[in-house]
């Protein structure tokens, strides 16, 4: 537990990338039912990203008018994603778990084929994909708390997506350099993470142990990586990760 956290620590401070989406699978690969595994990831990376967030807010580099967008739409989500996750678990227990297993691996698919497509060189990747969409301040915020929205109720059933749906978006609305997209997408992550553990922790679907162990390994790895960021390329990294997620969610569908 302590050296995947570590791992996973060691990519968010990177990159923002990786909490929920890598140490959800390898949860769940290492024999953990997925319901719990979703909520151990979840309650691990609130405290990762909390941690990680702190670095960023001392040095200027989140951007608080997007998470208060952001913030807007992500709690009717999470909400959402909470009814969902209660129903099935106290009225049809028996398919929770099918139904989880099925979502993650989707989700893991879904991430990482937006991940490689981003790191596409510029000539043969969607010019949308870098270019700031026009939209007026109030038409931006609308957007952006939509988006927050569906992240929400994503995040809460399967612990995975934050920041590879937050990441585009910001880009796609937002002018901002490298650091402060990092660093708001790593504050926004801890928010959302606390909010979608509410539920599982209430089923029970905490592993507090699991969890600790995890964090004992990720708080020094993002603590450490914060301060790398810039330094390493972004494209060795994020292609481990886009890698390592379209092979764990096919591994996980075949199940």
């Amino acid at each position: 537990m302590v050296g995947i956290g570590l791992l996973v620590g060691l990519m968010i401070g990177l990159t923002g990338i990786g909490g929920g989406s890598l140490t959800t699978p390898m949860l769940i690969l290492s024999g953990m039912s997925p319901a719990t595994a979703v909520g151990t990831s979840l309650a691990f990376s609130f405290v990762t990203k909390l941690s990680g967030s702190i670095s960023f807010v001392r040095r200027k580099l989140v951007h608080f008018e997007i998470v208060r967008d952001l913030s807007i739409g992500c709690l009717p989500g999470t909400l959402a994603g909470a009814f969902v996750i209660r129903y099935l678990g106290l009225r049809r227990p028996e398919t929770l778990d099918a139904f989880m297993m099925r979502a993650i691996g989707v989700v893991l698919i879904v991430v990482g084929a937006v991940m490689l497509l981003r790191l596409l060189p510029m000539r043969m990747r969607p010019r949308v994909v870098d270019r700031t969409l026009p939209f007026a301040s109030w038409q931006r915020s609308l957007v952006i708390a939509a988006v927050g929205f569906g992240v929400g109720v994503i995040v809460t059933i399967t612990s995975i997506g934050s920041a590879a749906a937050l990441i585009p978006a910001m880009v796609l609305f937002y002018r901002l350099d490298s650091g402060t997209l990092v660093g708001t997408n790593v504050f926004m992550g801890a928010i959302m993470a606390f909010i979608a553990a509410i539920p599982h922790a209430g089923l029970g679907h905490v592993d507090w142990m699991g969890a600790f162990g995890l964090a004992c390994g990720s708080v020094p790895g993002v603590w450490v990586t914060s301060r790398w960021h810039g330094r390493i390329p972004r494209q060795i990294p994020e292609g481990i990760i886009a890698a390592a997620l379209l092979a764990m969610g096919l591994r996980i569908l075949a199940n």
